[in-house]
C-alpha cells in the first residue's frame, strides 16, 4: 500500500525524535548536532493536502513521494547520528551512539523502505542489488570449453538452471549464455572494466544465494560427481563495513566518517533536486479551471449521468479511467 504523506521534516522533530532514544538533556553540545544536522525546509507537498486528498495524484507519483521522503528521512538520521558519535565525549556516550548507529545501518532496508541501497545511495527505483564474486569462476570467460553446468539453489525451494558454455567463443557470448540461465534464478552476470566477472541479484535475494547456491558441472571447471556449494563473496559495502566496526566495539577513523557524511551531504543534494523536479510535476497538474468553469463543468456532468438512465457502471468506469489521463486532456474533454 502506497503511503500517502509529505515531506515535512523539522530540525526540532527530528532532533526530539533522537532525543527520546538516544540524547541526554543535560548534553547540550550533542543536542546542538542533531540540530545542525537537519536542514530546515518547505512542506513536500503539504502533509494535509496528501492525507486527505490522496487520490490528487495518480500511483506512480505518490510512489515517487513516498520514496523520496523515505530516503530523504533515513538519510537526514544517519547523518545525526553520525554527528553524534562524532561529538560524543564519554566512553559511555561513544557506546550507546555507536550501537544506535549500527541498528539504523543493519535496518536499512526496512528503515528506508528500500529507497537506500548499500552504499547510502538514493534508490528511489527501489531495485537494489548485492553485486558479488563468485571464487573459482575466473575461467569461465576465457576457457568454458563446451561444458554444461547445473546450477542449483537450495533453501525453501529448490530451482534449478542450466547453462551451456560454448565450446570456444567470446566473453561476451559467454555472458549471454549465463544470463539465459541464470537469470531463471534472479541472477546476472557481468563482466568489470577490468575482466573479471561478477555477478548481481536483487537484494531481498542475497541471503538465500549466498548460503544454497551450488553447480555441477562435467569435469572441466566444476567436478561432474556432486554438486559444489559455492560460496559467494559479496562487494564489500561502507555502511556495512562500519556497522560490523560498530558491532565490534571499534570506533570509525575521522577520515571514515568525513567521507560518509560528505556522501550523505552529496546524496541529500541530489534529493532536493528530485523534489523540485516532483513539485514542479505538482505545478503542472493543478487545475486551471475557474469557479464558474468548474460549475458549468459539474453542471455537464450532471445533465450526461441523467441521461445515462441505467449505465451508471459504464459512465463509473470512463470516469475510473480519466484518473490516469493528462489534465489537459480532461479539460477538453469537459470543454
Amino acid at each position: 500500500m502506497t503511503m500517502n504523506v509529505g515531506l515535512n521534516t523539522s530540525p526540532a522533530s527530528t532532533a526530539s525524535a533522537l532525543a527520546r532514544g538516544t540524547l541526554d538533556p543535560a548534553q547540550p553540545a550533542a543536542r546542538s548536532a542533531a540540530v545542525a544536522a537537519s536542514e530546515s525546509r518547505s512542506a513536500f507537498p503539504e502533509a494535509a493536502l496528501l492525507s486527505r486528498r490522496p487520490l490528487r495524484y495518480n500511483v506512480q507519483l505518490n510512489q515517487q513521494l513516498t520514496a523520496v521522503q523515505q530516503a530523504d528521512d533515513y538519510l537526514a538520521q544517519a547523518e545525526t547520528r553520525l554527528l553524534l558519535l562524532r561529538q560524543a565525549a564519554s566512553p559511555a556516550e561513544k557506546s550507546r551512539q555507536s550501537g544506535g548507529l549500527a541498528q539504523h545501518l543493519e535496518g536499512r532496508n526496512r528503515l528506508s523502505g528500500g529507497s537506500v541501497d548499500r552504499h547510502l545511495s538514493a534508490s528511489l527505483q527501489q531495485h537494489n542489488s548485492v553485486s558479488f564474486a563468485l571464487p573459482g569462476s575466473e575461467a569461465l570467460l576465457n576457457n568454458p570449453g563446451g561444458e554444461t553446468l547445473l546450477f542449483a539453489l537450495g533453501g525453501r525451494e529448490r530451482q534449478l538452471a542450466a547453462v551451456t558454455l560454448p565450446e570456444e567463443g567470446l566473453p561476451r557470448q559467454v555472458l549471454t549464455r549465463l544470463n539465459t540461465g541464470l537469470g531463471r534464478l534472479g541472477i546476472h552476470a557481468r563482466q568489470t572494466v577490468a575482466g573479471e566477472l561478477t555477478f548481481s541479484v536483487a537484494e531481498a535475494g542475497w541471503e538465500r544465494v549466498s548460503q544454497h547456491l551450488s553447480v555441477r558441472g562435467e569435469g572441466h571447471n566444476y567436478p561432474a560427481d556432486a554438486f559444489t556449494l559455492l560460496a559467494p563473496r559479496a562487494e564489500e559495502a561502507q555502511a556495512d563495513a562500519l556497522a560490523q566496526q560498530l558491532r565490534r566495539g571499534e570506533a570509525p577513523g575521522a577520515a571514515v566518517t568525513r567521507g560518509m557524511l560528505e556522501h550523505i551531504t552529496a546524496q541529500r543534494g541530489q534529493l532536493r533536486q528530485q523534489q523540485g523536479r516532483v513539485a514542479a510535476r505538482l505545478e503542472d497538474m493543478a487545475t486551471a479551471l475557474s469557479p464558474a468553469r468548474a460549475r458549468e463543468s459539474a453542471a455537464a456532468l450532471g445533465q450526461t449521468l441523467s441521461r445515462a438512465g441505467g449505465q451508471f457502471q459504464t459512465l463509473a468506469t470512463a470516469l475510473g479511467a480519466q484518473a490516469n489521463v493528462h489534465p489537459a486532456t480532461v479539460k477538453n474533454l469537459l470543454g
